[in-house]
């Protein structure tokens, strides 16, 4: 039994022996891999030009080819045969060198093909080819911990590639068939030059987060600095990009984020950019900007852009504001706006160092300073801007404007015309400073080139302007003007001229500084060398602030440039008025409203003191009431837009001198008028003292008063006391009542005297029984004679109307009368008699012998027609 055992184990060693040994010899043996491979590996479809290695420790196979999707000039693979032998194989090491792969044709073989597992420990490819699509991509790939189990997972993996579109180098892993990591990435230059050659930015090697799955891959880079090649002022920092592309759609989008900067202005910008499969590109970009130098019509705007195959179409939308640009090659544009302020359409040609615009722009009337205006002769507007090696020309040229403008980047000059207008300038723009010339040759004209008539008033001037600017920080403008000469027509009855008008002033923020200024108007001069201060606000109303007339005249308000309203107040503590009419000081303080429909005044003016020389027209007319003259003359209608309501007074008594007069007065008037309406003065003139001297004659005026009840004509009625002393100490009293028109005219003396001696007193100093005493003349008729003489020569001296008849006339009853005559003309005399009645001839001389007179008396009126005949009379 023990023998059997014995036996039995002996042969079981031998033939676990020889089992090892054989064995051994299959796995270990080198032989025995060429000679398997050339029996099994035909039927899996792989071909090579030689194998070597054992069973056991891998295989090395040169000119490797499976179905012609897999080819390597060297593949190696390591491994333990056990480890094959688990539910999931593990290779330790899987090398490639001069590696191609076909992935569409693997993709195509794995959908028909059942499902396998399998684990690589380390991968090693070099000089390997991956075909997508019908793209080759160069890699070379380390792997560690390579499993495949339906997802492709990757502990750690490290690429370097190179494709017709970019390349660079990947760090990163494989997570359920994701791959995550970074990567350096530098574009190609076919793909600069196809997509992004406009563009300049830094670095050139784009560091990546990267994301790849089996739908997309999602790419996230930063750019330090972008600018645009055509445009060097443009400049792009900090930006921020997010790629996605969709494998199947073969599409990518793009989002973006980045700081632009144009000159003295920057914005902050986010940017998406869709692209298709023929490289059709969209793009939608939103703007906020956040640094500006100088007040833009907008703080955002958008962009809608497509480009495709060359052609580029952008819209751009702001604030009022809507623009479509086309470009072929990003050196010639197209563009039509639609904008609040102006329609336009231009073109841009921009070549290396040159650049040229034409463009059309037609202005629109919704604008607010535009409303009031006819836009046809400011449309179209034709400009053209040439710029070649930093040399600028810009010409600009509609209906009534044109305008040329030369230079570089340094200095600008040029010169222009709007209407009857002239500008010539220099612009130095390093220092920020410029001059400006301006002759206006008409006003008036220029107003109406403007379209631009402001009121009723008429203002026509010559106006020369020297100004100064400088933009350096804050605009500001010093100008010099002179006005050689100017009319002002306030309506039908006023107007004023003058000429050698200066004014200087200085803008700045808005507000308007005027240093001093003169005009003459109607001979006097209108100036001040005190500083007023003029302020436009945010609504373009003009403030005057503290502007000065004459140095102590003070007028503050608001001006509406809206509807052309204004509201003054014009106030001083002593305001010296000085003319030919008047030398006075004045205290006054009145409120002024005006608009485009009436204007008022309200307030007080006090006369501190001064001399008044004015001497009012005289206006002759027949003094009796009970007269009635009927013309056919139909009074011309003005219909006033003017309310006044104005007190004078004074403070003390002001004196009047004319060349008769000479009196101390103190009024207390009141001026009123209402719309449509004319101006009433009501109140009265206390005349203090004062004398009135007529043909050396003295009259002294004691306390007297003008009283004012206001109409239309002013025609105070009058309460004047006059006294004339004579030689011989006679105090004649005169008292004169009743209007100006017709006053009434009462004589007394001390002694009491008759009417005869008064007026004889008055004329020749003496009674009128001692002046003339000659035997056969009858006193009383040559006293009359003498009289009315005296009283002719008077009245010639102290009128403007020259009487050539007038005689005292003697009644019944003792009392005087006089008769005064006039002729008109060669046909027309006027005689006008009062001696118990009042009686008015007109006397109308038909031919040299028949004349008409017509007699109106109190008592009534009548008709005489009178034959004159010269006859020869001869007596014996």
């Amino acid at each position: 039994m023990i023998k059997k055992v014995l036996l039995f184990f002996q042969n079981s060693m031998l033939f676990f022996v020889a089992f090892i040994l054989f064995t051994l010899f299959v796995f270990f043996q080198k032989d025995v891999v060429p000679f398997l491979a050339q029996k099994y590996l035909k039927e899996f479809d792989v071909t090579y030009s030689s194998i070597e290695g054992t069973l056991f420790h891998g295989v090395e196979v040169s000119d490797f080819i499976y179905q012609e999707s897999i080819k390597a000039k060297k593949l190696t693979l390591k491994y333990n045969f056990f480890s094959l032998l688990q539910p999931t194989p593990r290779v330790a090491f899987l090398g490639g060198d001069t590696v191609f792969i076909d992935l569409d044709k693997l993709l195509a073989m794995q959908s028909d093909s059942s499902h396998f597992a399998l684990n690589i420990s380390e991968t090693q490819l070099t000089n390997a080819t991956l075909r997508y699509k019908n793209e080759n991509y160069l890699f070379d790939a380390d792997a560690t911990n390579l499993s495949y189990r339906e997802l492709l997972d990757i502990e750690k993996l490290k690429l370097k590639a190179k494709t017709r579109y970019a390349e660079g180098t990947f760090e990163g892993e494989v997570r359920e068939g994701v791959l995550r990591g970074k990567s350096s990435l530098q574009l190609s230059k076919e793909i600069e030059k196809k997509y992004i050659d406009f563009l300049e930015y830094n670095p050139k090697k784009l560091l990546l987060d990267v994301v790849i799955d089996a739908k997309k891959i999602d790419l996230r880079t930063t750019l330090k600095n972008t600018s645009i090649k055509e445009f060097s002022d443009l400049s792009i920092k900090d930006t921020t990009l997010e790629f996605s592309y969709l494998i199947e759609e073969e599409s990518f989008t793009i989002f973006a984020t980045y700081d632009a900067y144009y000159k003295e202005y920057a914005a902050k910008i986010k940017q998406d950019v869709f692209v298709d499969a023929n490289f059709v590109a969209h793009s939608k970009l939103e703007a906020k900007i956040t640094d500006k130098k100088e007040s833009l019509p907008f703080d955002t705007f958008s962009m809608d852009i497509k480009h495709d195959n060359g052609k580029t179409d952008m819209h751009f939308s702001a604030k009022e504001i809507e623009a479509d640009v086309k470009t072929h090659d990003f050196k010639k544009f197209f563009i039509d706006a639609d904008t609040r302020y102006a329609k336009f359409d231009a073109e841009l040609l921009r070549d290396k160092n040159e650049t040229l615009i034409e463009s059309n722009i037609q202005p629109t009337k919704e604008f607010l300073h535009y409303k009031e205006y006819d836009l046809s002769r400011f449309s179209k507007l034709f400009i053209t801007l040439h710029e070649k090696n930093d040399e600028i020309s810009l010409f600009v040229k509609s209906d009534i404007l044109w305008l040329s403008i030369f230079g570089n980047e340094e200095k600008v000059k040029g010169y222009g015309a709007f209407g009857h207008s002239f500008y010539d300038y220099k612009v130095d723009l390093q220092n920020k400073t410029a001059s400006v010339n301006t002759k206006i040759e008409s006003l008036l004209t220029f107003t109406k080139e403007l379209d631009a008539n402001f009121s009723q008033t008429s203002f026509n001037a010559k106006i020369e302007a020297q100004s100064e600017i400088d933009f350096s920080d804050t605009l500001e403008i010093v100008t010099k003007m002179n006005v050689p000469l100017y009319t002002l027509k306030l309506d039908s009855k006023s107007s004023f001229s003058g000429k050698d008008g200066t004014a200087e002033f200085i803008y700045k923020e808005n507000e308007l500084t005027l240093k001093r200024y003169s005009f003459d108007i109607q001979n006097r001069r209108i100036f001040s060398d005190k500083t007023s201060k003029v302020f436009i606000n945010e609504n373009s109303d003009i403030e005057l602030q503290e502007f000065w007339i004459f140095d102590t005249l003070l007028l503050k308000g608001l001006v509406k440039t809206g509807d052309l309203s204004a509201d003054f107040s014009l106030k001083s503590d002593k305001f010296n008025y000085e003319s030919p009419e008047a030398n006075l000081s004045l205290k006054l303080d009145l409120q002024i409203a005006l608009d485009m429909h009436k204007q008022r005044i309200d307030g007080e003016i006090e006369i501190l003191d001064g001399t008044v020389m004015y001497k009012p027209r005289r206006t002759y007319s027949i003094g009796d009431e009970d007269i009635i003259i009927i013309q056919d003359i139909k009074e011309s209608v003005q219909k006033s837009n003017r309310e006044i309501n104005v007190f004078v007074t004074s403070s003390k008594p002001i004196a009047y001198k004319t060349k008769e007069i000479s009196l101390l007065a103190t009024p207390n008037l009141f001026i009123h008028q209402k719309m449509n309406s004319f101006v009433e003065i009501f109140g009265v003139v206390n005349i203090k003292s004062g004398e009135v001297v007529l043909s050396d004659k003295v009259f002294e005026l004691d306390e007297s008063e003008l009283y004012f009840y206001g109409g239309k004509e002013t025609n105070p009625h009058l309460n004047l006391n006059l006294h004339y002393y004579t030689l011989d100490y006679i105090d004649i009293e005169i008292y004169v009542t009743n209007k100006m028109s017709s006053p009434v005219i009462l004589f007394a003396s001390k002694p009491a005297m008759s009417q005869n001696d008064i007026l004889s007193y008055i004329l020749f100093g003496e009674s009128a029984s001692s002046v003339f005493t000659a035997e056969g003349t009858s006193k009383t008729s040559l006293n009359t004679l003498l009289l009315g003489t005296g009283l002719k020569k008077m009245l010639n001296e102290s009128t403007s109307v020259k009487f050539d008849t007038i005689n005292i006339l003697t009644n019944k009853e003792g009392t005087l009368g006089y008769e005064i005559g006039a002729r008109l003309n060669k046909r027309i005399r006027i005689i006008y008699k009062n001696d118990t009645i009042s009686s008015l001839i007109l006397q109308y001389s038909l031919s040299k012998s028949l004349r008409v007179d017509v007699d109106i008396k109190e008592t009534g009126q009548g008709v005489n027609i009178i034959y004159a005949k010269d006859f020869n009379l001869h007596t014996p």
